[in-house]
């Protein structure tokens, strides 16, 4: 009797962990199917109650881990900030004084002008003015240049001065019937606008010119070529800095059929292929200027490759020394891990740094769909984040770096402290979001805590995400790339455009004057002709 009882209560224990295996797996397969619902159907915004009441009470509560007593020894710190006031949205607009402005008069019928009681005529004392914006299409136009043609007076007696005339302006394609004004709103209105250019070529038809989509394509190739030294340029520039920001994006690319072998049948082409668009991006401080202060720039290059492999950052990085920003991607990491190829030993030129942003979207997302626990540690990073904007803050009043640094370290480091505390204590299973955050920010220790050494690193590599938002919008809008070198092009292009829009420059008028001199000027100058740089020699020249 014993024996038939212990059988059963072995065999109940087996059911039981059964049902608790199906009851986990139940569980993370709701979370998992929450989770696809948010991503297709929830905003995708990342916003939480900020919980204001709460962040002195976890900081007090940092302290007290730390072996430390609010109470008993206070370390108190009033921190206060001024905050930019927004545009009035429910106010008028104003309208730019540097605008052209036509007048149009709107006058009364000469009928109205005379007095019903008295039959006078009534008396101008003043008008009122105002004002609306108005549009007109941008229109097209054709330049004639006049070329005299001038010649010896003695053509005999072997004169070979032969015929002379004035060279056409400089261009980045030779014999192109296009100018670069409008090779610049073509490259644009793609690159910039996002504007496909077939969707171009009908806007030029109701305009009356007739382009042909192959035509432009080949224009817009023929420039990014002529362009492409400055695009190497960038890559160059920006590795030589200590601090460097990298993301990457997929994107569709057509691929061209191969040509088979002799003897064998051609392979057919499945289609479109995912290819990558590879972001690097770093900072330049401008010279000081009179009262001492610096305007800091931003530079990016692009790079394009046919697949994702970890191979293209390790070659780009591989002559880098410094500090690499990116997300856990393993090729990042792989670079920030080389080694000899003689020794074997690990180098030390690179040192990573973590993304914060990506461990709180992890935690976020576990949170969205009613993981509890999640919660906390998605309240710690906001507290990370709020000690950023008050440095910030304190940045713009010219308060000394020396106390910035130390006001940094001295809270940011306990709220890590916790925050890895807490991470190393939970115990889930790693295939759960929960899980899989705790996992993500467990590996990351180490490049997460770097942010603090230096006021230049930021605690998240938002900087490469942003940039990253053009070519995502354009993909949206012309899909795919028509071939590989589709996707090189893009790159050259989106790493000027980029560049200029992260540092305000109108892009136009950037590539207007940079395509009319890249062919004639000095390569030994030809970092002027960079965004920023080109930038700083335009407003100096304004002074």
């Amino acid at each position: 009797m014993c024996e038939c009882c212990n059988q059963l209560r072995e065999e109940l224990a087996e059911e039981r962990q059964k049902i608790e295996a199906l009851r986990q797996e139940l569980n993370l397969a709701l979370q998992t199917i929450n989770m696809m619902r948010r991503r297709m159907f929830g905003r995708s915004s990342e916003q939480t109650d900020p919980g204001q009441g709460q962040f002195d009470n976890l900081l007090d509560e940092c302290d007290s881990i730390n072996g430390k007593n609010p109470e008993e020894n206070p370390e108190t710190e009033k921190i206060e900030y001024e905050r930019r006031k927004g545009n009035n949205r429910n106010g008028r607009l104003k309208i730019p004084d540097h605008l052209e402005r036509v007048d149009k008069l709107i006058d009364l019928p000469e009928s109205e002008k005379i007095c019903p009681v008295t039959g006078l005529p009534m008396i101008r004392i003043g008008e009122e003015i105002s004002e609306q914006l108005a549009y007109e299409p941008g229109r097209l136009y054709v330049i004639r240049y006049t070329r005299p043609k001038y010649v010896s007076p003695d053509r005999r007696k072997g004169n070979v001065v032969g015929v002379k005339t004035a060279p056409l302006p400089d261009g980045p394609i030779d014999r192109c019937k296009a100018d670069v004004s409008l090779l610049a709103h073509i490259i644009v209105s793609k690159f910039c606008d996002h504007l496909p250019l077939h969707r171009q070529c009908g806007m030029f038809a109701r305009h009356g010119i007739e382009l042909p989509e192959s035509t432009v394509n080949d224009w817009t190739r023929c420039t990014a070529n002529a362009l492409e030294p400055l695009a190497i340029l960038a890559r160059d520039t920006i590795l030589a800095e200590n601090y460097v920001n990298a993301d990457d994006t997929p994107i569709l690319f057509v691929s061209k059929k191969e040509k088979a072998p002799k003897g064998k049948k051609k392979k057919k082409d499945k289609g479109a292929r995912k290819g990558h668009m590879w972001a690097y991006l770093c900072r330049i401080n401008s010279p000081p200027d009179e009262a001492g202060k610096s305007k800091e720039y931003k530079l990016v290059f692009f790079e394009f490759t046919e697949n994702w492999n970890e191979e293209h950052p390790v070659r780009v990085l591989k002559n880098y020394q410094g500090h690499l920003q990116s997300d856990a991607y393993v090729g990042f990491k792989k670079a920030c891990d080389q080694r000899d190829e003689i020794t074997g030993e690990k180098l030390d030129n690179i040192i990573g740094l973590g993304c914060w942003s990506h461990v709180r979207r992890k935690f976020f997302e576990a949170a969205d769909i009613g993981v509890k626990e999640a919660e906390y540690f998605v309240l710690l990073i906001n507290i990370l984040y709020r000690i950023e904007h008050r440095i910030d803050a304190l940045k713009e009043k010219d308060v000394p770096e020396e106390y910035l640094m130390y006001l940094r370290k001295k809270r940011a480091n306990r709220v890590m402290k916790r925050f890895f505390e807490k991470v190393k204590a939970a115990t889930l299973l790693p295939k759960t979001p929960l899980g899989k955050a705790l996992t993500y920010a467990r590996n990351q220790e180490q490049e997460l805590c770097r942010y603090v050494d230096d006021l230049r690193f930021r605690p998240d590599n938002n900087a490469a995400e942003n940039i990253l938002r053009g070519p995502v919008l354009g993909k949206k809008n012309f899909v795919t790339f028509g071939s590989e070198c589709g996707g090189r092009t893009a790159a050259i292009l989106y790493t000027l455009i980029c560049s200029c829009k992260a540092n305000g420059i109108n892009p136009y008028e950037y590539l207007k004057d940079v395509l009319a001199r890249i062919n004639s000027h000095p390569y030994s100058k030809l970092h002027e002709l960079l965004p920023h740089n080109w930038e700083m020699l335009r407003l100096q020249k304004q002074k």
